[in-house]
């Protein structure tokens, strides 16, 4: 009996299953409120079985190994930035940023290139160090991730407690299955590739399958568990004290961490306080306050004098730009027609 053809069938099955998940994820219509985490973990899936696909079909055809090899890369650079994604989404729920797929993208520029030349050639070459590289790559995003992790809240409710525990085992499975990529990489046993791949899609179907069996909670973001931490709200409670009192807001050079050294917190937790209990951001509530006070000095006749300009920087606000963009933003109306507005009233 060939296990080697066994172990390649039991990993391609193990891989439809998790790549159906996947799919699922994409499709589920019931959670269009939480579309985005639901979509990250659907693309983590998807470049993980992308990944390991690679190397199933590599033990087939050896023969293209350079075509294998940059499909593969491609998968590794985007999984590091997903997971990074996906851990700020479910615990901090901050934005994403789509600059950290730069890599990725460059690499599918260079494809054709890169997969076209065969062994032993500057292009084969070239292939071996961007792969290397995206190992140093993923593991960077889990470094940063398991940093996130520590900064989080651990004191909230067991909501979130789940959610830590689920990506604490998500990040482990992950760096489990980074130690047989850099393992495939070093070795050039047949078997020992076979079986690592083997346990690769194991371990990743492993992952797919606690994301089914949890799904009704990794698919949340994180202020829907937080509502009962009364020491996050009481946290946001403060801030906006903080910055009303002696208009604060109106310093053109706060900042988050200052206002978070001023309070006795950190950063990380004054932001996940402000977005779940003040349903904005730090900048947008620091722009929110800065126009409310320039809407009652364009209103004010003792104010009259002060040119659009002098008021904007008045406010807080260091670029003339910004301000317009923003007011305009919030009332429908440039600062000069709420003045025009306002005056003729009066």
């Amino acid at each position: 009996m060939d296990y080697t053809h066994l172990m390649v069938m039991a990993s391609s099955l193990l891989l439809g299953l998790s790549v159906f998940f996947a799919l699922y994820l994409f499709m589920d219509k019931r959670n269009r409120k939480y579309r985005t985490i639901r979509y990250v973990l659907a693309f983590i899936l998807l470049a993980f079985a992308l990944r390991i696909a690679k190397s199933v079909i590599y033990i087939l055809f050896p023969e293209y190994s350079s075509t294998l090899t940059s499909m593969g890369i491609v998968g590794m650079l985007a999984i590091g930035p997903l997971y990074w994604f996906y851990v700020n989404a479910i615990l901090v729920r901050v934005k994403i940023n789509y600059w950290h797929l730069g890599p990725m993208f460059l690499v599918l520029m260079i494809l054709p290139w890169l997969a076209h030349n065969g062994p032993f050639t500057m292009g084969h070459r070239v292939l071996f160090f961007i792969y290397l590289f995206s190992l140093a790559h993923m593991l960077v995003y889990f470094v940063m991730g398991i940093w996130t992790m520590r900064k989080t809240n651990m004191s909230s409710p067991n909501g979130q407690h789940r959610k830590v525990k689920w990506v604490s085992k998500l990040t482990v499975s992950m760096i489990f299955i980074w130690i047989g990529f850099v393992l495939q990489a070093v070795l050039k046993d047949k078997l020992l590739y076979v079986i690592i791949t083997f346990e690769e899609a194991l371990v990743f179907f492993g992952i797919a399958w606690i994301a089914m069996r949890d799904y009704g909670f990794i698919v949340k973001s994180a202020n829907t568990l937080l509502l009962g931490n009364s020491e996050l709200k009481n946290l946001a409670r403060n801030a906006i004290i903080i910055l009303k009192k002696d208009k604060l807001y109106t310093k053109n050079d706060l900042s988050i961490s200052i206002l978070a050294n001023k309070m006795g917190t950190n950063r990380h937790t004054l932001s996940m306080a402000l977005n779940n209990f003040e349903n904005k951001s730090f900048p947008e509530l620091l722009n929110h306050f800065r126009i409310e006070y320039s809407l009652l000095l364009l209103k004010d006749m003792n104010s009259h004098n002060l040119s659009i300009e002098a008021i904007a920087f008045e406010s807080g606000f260091n670029s003339l730009s910004v301000f317009y963009s923003n007011f305009k933003k919030y009332n429908k109306l440039t600062p000069a027609e709420y003045r025009k507005k306002y005056s003729m009233i009066n």
